[in-house]
């Protein structure tokens, strides 16, 4: 029997990685900006935020296990 040859793995590109390195910065710098714009309502806005997402993680969580 011939031994079935596993693909190499994926190597990300040079621009994939740009393109990750700059999601990840600028989301915080987002909010930062926000921050002096807005001052401390935007850490409410974004502790609802939190909040509701979750909630909706643990309900998803609980559906699941009802599933099985």
């Amino acid at each position: 029997m011939a031994e079935e040859e596993t693909p190499p793995p994926v190597r990300m590109s040079w621009g994939y990685r740009l393109w990750i390195l700059v999601t990840l910065l600028s989301g915080p710098a987002y909010v930062l900006w926000m921050t002096g714009v807005e001052g401390r309502r935007i850490w409410v806005i974004l502790g609802i935020i939190l909040l509701i997402a979750a909630f909706a993680g643990l309900a998803h969580r609980l559906m699941g296990m009802t599933r099985r």
